[in-house]
């Protein structure tokens, strides 16, 4: 019994499918056709941080079972006339009655529903991208049926109470790497009877990082460690220059690293103190783009980065060791943290790609 409908309307799609093919193909048709679509794409960016569905930007069409039914009502229609069938006159115009209240209902479960943004974090590539959309309701009435969708995403049901707010999770497929910009939300609705599809679109301004898929096996850190620049000649003398040096200690400060406490002088003291002048310098491991093999393409490179950068951020190390990330035209280091790991993965994601999309920029 499921099936009847389905197989009932086949034909019926089949012939709209070809008219609609043949009427495409007159000028007057696609010019119309190019007006209704640049009229429906107009932008709708947020205005004070959110996006109100009002009236002149909600749209509204009958669904396949809707055409359907409105077939059904004009047989009816016609077979009350040509037997004068009273109680035909009647359901038929109780069931177009129920109808039009199904349209006025579809329309008003969309009207005046707010968009407040979207949000998402940097994901690698190969990971699916989750986005979510943050919904209210401002009126005194609940929204039922509701479907959020976007380009490349599939529709998210949600309900809202009155006066009420929600967020839809959006789920992406995996992206490639650099910026991946959220297309126009789609809002729709066809509650309560599914005769109509009531419709709006939404342009939440949102740009996410999609950084290199780390290489799944990637090689250990490279082994070769250079030295900080202006190291000198015999660390244990240039060690114990700094420590003697009174004027070059200050009060420590929560964040200073252990090495630059002043042991002696804070034993001596009584609290900690940490060194400002000349600090002992360590060495730093270099993740750099040109020694790896050169049988390797660019990804296969920033794959490879990306994983030594990741490595070396977890690394167990007791002195914590500083990394210093290369390429063509590009260095970043020597640190460490969160934040230096930040900066790399975001150089390697950009690498070879555009600052920004240009409809964000």
């Amino acid at each position: 019994m499921a099936r009847f409908p389905a197989l009932l309307f086949a034909p019926l799609r089949a012939l709209f499918r070809i008219l609609g093919a043949g009427l495409a193909a007159l000028p007057g048709v696609r010019f119309a056709r190019a007006r209704v679509q640049r009229f429906l794409q107009r932008p709708r960016k947020p205005r004070e941080g959110r996006i109100r569905l009002d009236r002149n930007h909600v749209y509204i069409l009958p669904t396949a079972s809707g055409a359907g039914f409105a077939l059904l009502l004009v047989v009816m229609l016609v077979t009350s006339l040509n037997y004068n069938v009273s109680l035909g006159f009647l359901l038929t115009f109780v069931l177009a009655g129920v109808a039009a209240s199904a349209m006025w209902q579809t329309h008003r479960n969309l009207v005046d529903l707010e968009v407040r943004g979207a949000a998402g974090e940097a994901v690698f590539a190969g990971h699916a991208l989750n986005v979510s959309v943050a919904l209210a309701n401002v009126t005194p009435w609940a929204r039922v049926g509701l479907d959020v969708s976007a380009r490349e995403a599939a529709p998210v049901e949600a309900a809202l109470d009155a006066q009420d707010a929600t967020v839809a999770a959006l789920a992406f497929a995996a992206q490639p790497r650099g910026w991946f910009q959220l297309p126009r939300l789609t809002v729709s609705t066809r509650f309560p009877l599914g005769l109509f599809r009531a419709w709006s679109y939404a342009d939440a301004p949102l740009t996410l990082l999609v950084y290199p898929e780390p290489e799944p096996s990637a090689p250990p850190l490279p082994a070769s460690f250079a030295p900080d620049p202006g190291e000198e000649d015999n660390p244990r003398a240039a060690r114990s220059q700094v420590e003697e040096a009174a004027d070059q200690l200050r009060a420590y400060r929560p964040g200073d690293p252990l090495r630059s406490i002043a042991w002696k002088h804070s034993a001596r003291l009584d609290t900690w103190m940490s060194r400002t002048g000349q600090q002992v310098r360590h060495a730093q491991c270099v993740l750099a783009w040109d020694a790896l093999p050169r049988s390797m393409n660019a990804e296969q490179r920033l794959s490879r980065l990306c994983a030594w950068v990741l490595a070396a951020e977890h690394a167990p190390a007791g002195d914590e060791p500083e990394y210093t990330l290369t390429l063509p035209g590009i260095s970043i280091g020597p640190s460490r943290g969160s934040a230096h790991r930040d900066a790399c993965l975001r150089a390697l994601a950009l690498w070879g790609k555009p600052a920004m999309p240009e409809a964000a920029a």
